[in-house]
């Protein structure tokens, strides 16, 4: 597709959950509600009495698993995010924003895929740095570095089913140039879109789930809609952070409730995000006020009868569509609430060098950590060695 095009991409043959007979992801396309999905699938035949009334009745469950309780991992890529304190404040703003995401009314719209139960549906884990990232990706490119995460100890090794996601924020110097797979972002010509998320197995051979946020600096758009703001999806006249958080919420709505492109979606409007795609709006989490994208509300569809249906929150969690997904396991829905690992996550930051494969953490930021954890005890008040208690709770954990 051009970079005003659309997609409509009817929904394939129905395939065994997983299976991969093409080109698959879901993305962010630079034209207002405009779909951006390719190689979605049936798993099993829809069943159910479609609601005419409401504006997007073909949006059904089309089989495939949702994320029930998003373990949230940022990823920054490029030596640009560590070069300077103002890429340092974003990232750790945008480390901050998936936090208050998954604290905020947006997950009550998402409660109604059977993606969590509502506000507080989810833990945001760990943000990572990575270095020595190749300037031009291609999706292949990123499962390799995936990948080498996974090998390195930076990232876990899902489960299956599983509940990771990964938030991939790419640097100025980063863009995808992949137009095989219908991916060009931020590159200097031809670009097709803001943003995507995807899966691939790893070779432990479990579904990894992964969303791309490029840089979107001012030539990311112009190039994407040139000489056309006003019809664009993002706009100049919003900051880098508002662009970035915009196209991650458009992606984090679209991982958990359609992780392998054959789950909650319309062949022809594409997932949640697609519908309301370009529609920002705002949330407040305690201080901190985030741009976001509208997601559309199958409930609201209906329920309005087609009047409403692109909302970035809701004051309560929305009832679960039948039919759906299965409910999650009660261990698992227990788990779920990030208030019981508050003092314990975040975990500190980590560092990795993609072609060294050295990984560090920073020596002041495991410290704050430490500190926070034993707060307003010091870790010396409670252990005579602390270094010495690590190692060796570690040995014992290793020999499981």
């Amino acid at each position: 597709m051009g970079p005003l095009g659309t997609v409509k991409t009817a929904v394939r043959p129905a395939a065994a959950p997983g299976t991969r007979t093409g080109p698959t992801r879901g993305g962010v396309s630079p034209v207002p509600r405009a779909p951006a999905i390719h190689g979605a699938q049936q798993v099993i035949e829809p069943s159910g009495v479609k609601p005419l009334a409401a504006a997007f009745p073909g949006f059904i469950y089309n089989g495939g698993p949702v994320v029930t309780c998003p373990l949230v991992y940022t990823s920054f890529w490029g030596s640009e995010w560590l070069g300077d304190t103002a890429h340092l404040m974003r990232a750790a703003r945008l480390s901050q924003f998936h936090q208050d995401l998954i604290k905020s009314g947006f997950m009550n719209v998402m409660s109604q895929y059977g993606a969590g139960s509502g506000a507080g549906a989810g833990i945001f884990v760990r943000a990572s740095f990575l270095n020595n990232v190749p300037t031009t990706l291609t999706d292949v490119g990123i499962h390799n570095v995936i990948q080498s995460c996974i090998d390195a100890g930076v990232l876990p090794e899902p489960g299956n089913p599983s509940n990771n996601v990964l938030m991939i924020f790419l640097d100025e110097s980063i863009g995808v140039n992949d137009p095989g797979a219908g991916l060009v972002l931020c590159e200097p010509t031809n670009d097709t879109a803001f943003g995507y998320h995807n899966f691939f197995n790893t070779t432990a051979g479990h579904p990894f789930y992964y969303a791309v946020t490029p840089a979107l600096a001012d030539a990311c758009l112009t190039e994407s809609c040139p000489g056309n703001d006003v019809g664009c999806s993002l706009h100049l006249s919003e900051t880098q952070e508002q662009r970035q958080t915009q196209v991650a919420s458009h992606e984090f709505a679209e991982m958990i409730t359609d992780p392998q492109l054959n789950a909650w979606f319309d062949p022809f409007n594409g997932e949640n995000g697609d519908i309301c795609n370009g529609e920002s709006d705002t949330i407040t989490v305690g201080a901190n006020t985030w741009t976001v994208q509208r997601i559309y509300s199958k409930f609201d569809d209906i329920n309005t009868n087609g009047a409403s249906f692109c909302l970035a929150q809701a004051a309560n969690p929305e009832p679960r569509l039948s039919p759906g997904p299965m409910a999650r396991p009660a261990a698992l829905a227990r788990a779920q609430n990030s208030e019981r690992y508050d003092g314990l996550l975040p975990l500190p930051p980590v560092r990795f060098d993609v072609k060294s494969k050295a990984v560090t953490m920073d020596a002041k930021e495991l410290k704050t950590y430490a500190q926070g954890i034993f707060h307003p005890l010091r870790h010396e008040h409670l252990f005579t060695d602390f270094p010495a208690f690590l190692h060796q709770a570690a040995d014992i954990l290793a020999k499981k």
